[in-house]
């Protein structure tokens, strides 16, 4: 070896500066993501949240979660009889009151253009009608009357935040309305719902009758036949009708109360009831949507 180039061995390596120091770690940090498995409840969530209807639910739950929330925090602190107003559940109180208030004001503003699909299932439905003379009747009124609550909510809303020049008096008026429509659209499903389970009920018989029953759920489905496929995913249909009828069942279960309780000028309960039905109709339509963006 030269001199020359000894001289070069000797000579100390540059340390590296600060940026490429960082840069440097953030490479490593983000390597490591690279061993995480994708996670499929993540896109799962996102597909979710991706819908207009999943985005409602995720408000509906945070909106009916400050009531119950609040209605908790409440009842604890008539338990410890404080009436100090320094109280640490009074202070959360009006800031989980305010998320509330803030959901349910976004809620109703993405409905505002919520009129132009009901006006879109209106006319398909004439054009598609169901057979059932029953069906056909619950589901016409079920378009009219959402066709008209939705205009009713919208106008509301919108005087309400002083965009309309309504007066209070006009506004109260679309509100309970509006409700009262809503509330007959929800009895209405209820009686689509008894309809739906007779016609499913009569249609598992025939198909019991001209199938025989499912193949059991745990057999090899190698060893089934064509025939045996075929009848299997008729049974998976009717089972998947059944879930649905009873997942709309409980939606309707929260629905119920609420809209009677918004007909009223007084209401007739309490902000934590509003809150547990409010619940029960969120989280049967998370159930609902989560399914349908699986």
């Amino acid at each position: 070896m030269s001199q020359a180039d000894e001289g070069k061995a000797l000579e100390p390596v540059p340390a590296p500066s600060a940026r490429q120091s960082r840069e440097r770690a953030m490479d490593r940090l983000f390597q490591q993501l690279l061993k995480v498995p994708s996670p499929k409840t993540l896109a799962h969530l996102v597909r979710f949240l991706g819908t207009w209807t999943g985005t409602d639910k995720f408000f509906m739950l945070a909106q009916y979660g400050s009531n119950v929330l609040v209605a908790v925090l409440l009842f604890l602190h008539t338990l410890r009889k404080r009436s100090d107003k320094s109280s640490v559940i009074l202070r959360l109180v009006p800031r989980i009151r305010a998320l509330g208030s803030l959901t349910a004001d976004a809620r109703i503003l993405f409905r505002i253009w919520a009129i132009l699909p009901m006006v879109k299932w209106m006319l398909d439905l004439e054009r598609h009608l169901p057979l059932a003379p029953n069906l056909k009747l619950i589901e016409r009124l079920q378009a009219l009357s959402m066709v008209v609550y939705a205009p009713m909510e919208a106008a509301a809303y919108l005087a309400m935040h002083k965009i309309l020049p309504l007066s209070d008096v006009v506004q109260n008026e679309l509100w309970l309305w509006g409700c009262r429509l809503w509330a007959a659209y929800v009895v209405l499903d209820f009686w689509h719902i008894v309809e739906d389970h007779r016609i499913l009920r009569a249609e598992a018989k025939a198909l019991e009758r001209s199938h025989g029953h499912p193949t059991p759920v745990g057999a090899a489905e190698k060893a089934m036949s064509d025939d045996q496929k075929a009848t299997q995913h008729l049974w998976s249909q009717m089972r998947a009708r059944k879930e649905a009828l009873l997942t709309q069942f409980w939606v309707n279960v929260g629905y119920l109360p609420l809209t009677v309780h918004w007909s009223v000028s007084t209401g007739l309960i309490s902000e934590g009831w509003v809150g547990v039905f409010g619940m029960i109709a969120g989280l049967a339509s998370w159930r609902k949507q989560w399914k349908a963006t699986a």
